[in-house]
């Protein structure tokens, strides 16, 4: 009798096609929160460090 909790329901093949999945996932929200930042920056102008509060 397998052992239940050992066997994967993905081969090979779909575990590097997740895989390489998620990194690109992961690449795309790190550029988007790379671009808010840097729009907002933009929007806040240069001397928002100067401001006082």
């Amino acid at each position: 009798m397998k052992d239940i909790m050992t066997e994967t329901p993905f081969g090979p093949e779909d575990m590097a096609r997740r895989r390489k999945r998620a990194i690109a996932v992961a690449l795309i929200l790190g550029a988007m929160v790379v671009l808010f930042f840097i729009t907002t920056l933009v929007h806040l102008g240069g001397a928002v460090a100067q401001r006082s509060f």
